[in-house]
């Protein structure tokens, strides 16, 4: 499954945004949130997570133990740049 997602669109802070995700990844089958671009059957086992926030994309491929990993750490871990803690824009 191919998952783009545009924390730019919405306006929650990181931590909510963490446990937002984390339920997908959890029941990815159940769970889709506004800032979901795009949620595509591609066939694969893997999960690749293509997160856009704040001027940075990242993609990742999960299989089910890190996607299980991720939804109890938070993404935020996982990637290689500073996340915020609060968004500086509010009006989205």
């Amino acid at each position: 499954m191919y998952v783009k997602i545009n924390r730019d669109v919405c306006n929650h802070q990181l931590a909510t945004c963490e446990r937002c995700l984390g339920k997908f990844l959890e029941y990815p089958m159940g769970y889709e949130r506004r800032c979901f671009e795009q949620v595509i059957d591609d066939g694969q086992e893997e999960l690749t997570l293509e997160i856009h926030t704040d001027g940075h994309t990242v993609t990742l491929e999960l299989d089910e133990e890190q996607r299980l990993l991720m939804a109890a750490e938070g993404w935020a871990n996982f990637v290689d740049f500073a996340v915020p803690m609060y968004r500086e824009d509010t009006t989205a």
